[in-house]
């Protein structure tokens, strides 16, 4: 039996980008190993974690990207959560008592911004809405790191977390019905609105 393939075959890759990230994969690691090596040589603070981190969200977010899944929503929370976790590290590791701050504000300003870009593209909507909540899990999950004692010290930092808290409940309201199906079409077979 001879199948018949109805489906076009896919373009190979243009060879410029595929030699461009074979040869910059090596530039990558080496340029990561020689700023591990030189930190400790050198010792002091550790910023070469600071740099491996940075070098590894470029290469996942330009080089690395899976087509399939690409979206703006999608590469919204990778770049989110690759700066949350540069500005973690910078704040651990370089110059700490900032970030308790900033990163509430960045990760509200991310939130804010998709959820306009959800709400204003109507017919496609559902397609993101997982991703717009996984932005608003997030979002949540930095409230322990926000507030770490009691009482709050960083009332900026706390009214930014409980602005976040208050549009991703409003998201969960308003989409409760494709929040819904989108769970029985993940997790079951047969889903039906």
């Amino acid at each position: 039996m001879n199948p018949k393939i109805i489906y076009p075959l896919p373009d190979r890759q243009h060879s410029f980008y595929r030699y461009l990230r074979y040869y910059s994969r090596f530039a990558f690691i080496a340029a990561a190993v020689i700023c591990l090596l030189i930190n400790y040589l050198v010792k002091g603070k550790a910023w070469s974690i600071i740099v491996v981190w940075s070098l590894f969200s470029i290469w996942r977010l330009f080089f690395s990207l899976r087509l399939v899944e690409f979206s703006i929503y999608s590469h919204a929370i990778k770049v989110t959560f690759y700066l949350v976790v540069l500005l973690i590290l910078i704040d651990s590791l370089l110059a700490p008592g900032w970030a308790q701050t900033v990163v509430p504000i960045v990760l509200f300003a991310y939130f804010l911004v998709m959820v306009i870009l959800y709400f204003a593209i109507y017919s496609r909507k559902q397609r993101h809405l997982v991703s717009i909540l996984m932005l608003g899990l997030l979002n949540l999950a930095m409230v322990p790191y926000s507030i770490r004692s009691w009482p709050i010290e960083n009332w900026l930092a706390f009214a930014f977390e409980l602005s976040s808290l208050a549009l991703f409940i409003i998201m969960v309201i308003t989409n409760w019905k494709d929040i819904k199906y989108e769970i029985k079409a993940r997790f079951l077979t047969g889903a039906d609105r």
